[in-house]
């Protein structure tokens, strides 16, 4: 089953950010420094690896939104083509 970029896209990023608020969590990024078990460490690292991964995802839709577009308004008002 083929689905819209787009929506895969916007679905993928909502996932991605739910699952970095359960790893923070289980990292406990959210309370006082402790110290942290190796599990608590690999979900940190997970969920700093998936926040690299949101922008670049992020800037991956708007360039399938702007492909979307009709060519006229993808065209550089200030380019000679």
């Amino acid at each position: 089953m083929l689905r819209d970029p787009l929506t895969l896209i916007d679905q993928s990023i909502e996932n991605l950010r739910t699952l970095v608020e359960l790893f923070a969590d289980e990292a406990g990024e959210r309370l006082p420094a402790a110290p942290m078990t190796p599990e608590a460490r690999l979900c940190k690292e997970a969920a700093l690896t998936i926040r690299v991964l949101l922008p670049k995802l992020q800037a991956a839709r708007q360039t399938q939104v702007t492909a979307s577009l009709p060519r006229a308004y993808r065209q550089c008002v200030h380019c000679e083509d």
